[in-house]
């Protein structure tokens, strides 16, 4: 019975979304990364494009990254998803916003995986992870 719920509010879900803004996040105001060779000057910084905040898990996701400026994640495929910036800038999450829960993509540590990941897999699908008790609430 769970699943037919779950399958029912699908639609709903689909059409929930949160605001993008044109301004970039860095690391100072969302949690993405910086990442150094041994701390020096030359740290790398790892910035989301195009972010937004879930209202109903406070979550930042990101359309795009700085690090793979030829990604950026399709909102009519998978609306409500995006990049979650993490203090690690060898590594490229993405995530959804599922009912309420934030539900994995997963996690490349390539542009290229990053891509292949929303190739095989829809909106549809990740957010069935609920169910598996895959997802959580931050």
């Amino acid at each position: 019975m769970r699943a037919a719920a779950l399958l029912a509010a699908l639609p709903i879900c689909a059409c929930i979304t949160f605001t993008f803004g044109p301004s970039s996040t860095s690391s100072q105001d969302s949690g993405s990364s910086s990442s150094g060779d041994d701390g020096g000057d030359g740290a790398a910084t790892v910035e989301g494009i195009n972010c937004g905040t879930d209202p109903d898990t406070g979550v930042v996701l990101c359309l795009g990254i700085s690090t793979c400026p030829g990604l950026v994640v399709d909102q009519d495929l998978f609306p409500g998803c995006g990049f979650r910036v993490h203090n690690a800038a060898d590594v490229f999450d993405l995530q959804c916003a599922c009912f309420g829960q934030i539900c994995p993509i997963g996690i490349a540590t390539t542009c290229d995986q990053a891509a292949a990941l929303m190739v095989d897999q829809s909106q549809y699908t990740v957010c069935m992870q609920v169910n598996e008790g895959r997802c959580t609430s931050q």
